[in-house]
């Protein structure tokens, strides 16, 4: 019996994740397709909210205590922490899950670079399209304009043959987090091994999404040639929330009246913040701004706050955005594209993974200023704000983004042609 739909999109990851997979889906859906849509389980709502069925990828149990290991966010602890529990916990019931639920050569897969199980499956049944969806440039290598991954950006300055070796390095790095949990599942299904896995394997070969603009990627020239750019996606579930979380943002935007203020946002799957939260807090004090703290865990955010200082576990950005002074980040990609598209000024605070390239491009792009999580201060996030004002290039990256046409639907019309190319009638 076939499964009662033609398209599975797999979501691992956090909000910032989860997002943009949930407008690519809508879009599919609104296209006729019959979308069964992956994701850990906290985030199922925001899904179920939009027409889609769904399917646990990773329970609120295991996504709980991935999320609260303090070395998440680590710039070297982190990646480790997430691949290995990416790989060694899900690559094997995820594949095998496909096998009896995906009909090679008939169901489009449509997958985060973090669905290893969908790319194994890929290569096993090659006749089954996959579309791989990758939301920061960072994931790609370039030698005229290498990504930055580091804190001190040494990378940034090598010469070609010294980026070529880092790059190799790197491969090495990644290879011995990954390949001890993906070549056993090959060997298994008798698919050879694989070696330097982010350099030629990762990206599925059939159709690679960039959910960003070309004026925020890297070069061209650096592109492989499967991958397609289409902008940023914007999406941020606004319209699928729970109906008290958007009565509390009126709530709030109503209260602040003329006020513009601060949103502190570290990230919505940051569950370490409480250190940040109080030199935010602080530095509000200082300068008599009024501000949102954002926290997932309402006990991280301090106690006996001013009133200008509410705090919201969750709020829409691109319903919020539009009414802040400046939006103070971690650097996701999903919160840096929605500053840009609320033409508001930026302060990133990046701590690891595509953070520190994404803080680099806000800073040259000359919407903002960065300095690493680890070195903030009450004064130095104070002198931050205090310099913090809008200009010209706020007001013209957020309306280049205005101009655009919807990345979600572009992306849903190349994931749909991919197919019927496969299947011509």
């Amino acid at each position: 019996m076939r499964p009662p739909y033609d398209t599975i999109v797999t979501a691992p990851g956090s909000l910032g994740d989860v997002n943009p997979l949930v407008g690519i889906a809508r879009s599919l859906q609104a296209r006729g397709r019959k979308v069964l849509f992956l994701a850990a389980e906290p985030y199922l709502p925001i899904a179920e909210r939009a027409g889609l069925q769904t399917h646990v990828l990773t329970s609120h149990a295991e996504f709980n205590e991935l999320v609260k290991n303090p070395n998440v966010w680590h710039p070297r602890h982190g990646p480790r922490l997430l691949l290995d529990k990416m790989l060694g916990d899900s690559i094997n019931p995820h594949y095998e899950w496909l096998l009896a639920h995906c009909t090679p050569g008939e169901t489009l897969l449509i997958s985060h670079l973090l669905d290893f199980g969908g790319r194994v499956f890929r290569d096993r049944f090659p006749a089954t399209k996959l579309v791989s969806v990758v939301l920061a440039p960072v994931m790609f290598r370039s030698l005229s304009a290498p990504p930055r991954v580091s804190r001190s950006g040494i990378e940034c300055r090598l010469p070609r043959s010294l980026l070529r070796a880092a790059y190799w390095a790197a491969d090495r790095f990644i290879d011995s987090l990954a390949l001890k949990h993906i070549n056993p599942l090959r060997r298994r299904i008798g698919l050879p091994p694989i070696k330097r896995m982010m350099k030629d394997w990762w990206m599925s070969p059939d159709l690679t999404i960039a959910l960003f603009p070309d004026w925020f990627s890297v070069p061209q020239i650096d592109l492989p040639k499967q991958v397609r750019t289409v902008g940023f996606p914007l999406t941020d579930s606004a319209a699928l929330v729970a109906p008290e979380v958007e009565q509390k943002l009126q709530r709030i935007i109503v209260g602040f009246g003329d006020q513009r203020p601060v949103v502190f946002a570290p990230g919505s799957a940051h569950f370490q913040a409480k250190p940040f939260l109080i030199k935010a807090v602080e530095a509000c004090r200082r300068l008599n701004l009024p501000a949102i703290l954002l926290s997932p865990n309402p006990d991280e955010v301090p106690h006996d706050l001013p009133a200008n200082i509410v705090t919201a576990e969750y709020l829409p950005f691109s319903k919020l955005f539009p009414h802040a002074h400046a939006v103070v980040h971690h650097g996701g990609i999903g919160t840096t594209s929605q500053c840009f598209a609320a033409g508001v000024p930026q302060i990133v605070l990046p701590m690891a993974f595509d953070q520190f390239d994404n803080a680099s491009r806000v800073e040259k792009l000359g919407v903002g200023a960065w300095m690493p999580m680890t070195k903030v201060t009450p004064l130095s996030l104070t002198q931050l704000l205090a310099n913090v004002s809008m200009n010209s290039s706020i007001e013209t990256t957020a309306a280049l983004l205005a101009s655009q046409p919807s990345a979600c639907e572009r992306a849903a019309e190349l994931s749909i042609e991919l197919q019927a190319s496969s299947n011509p009638t």
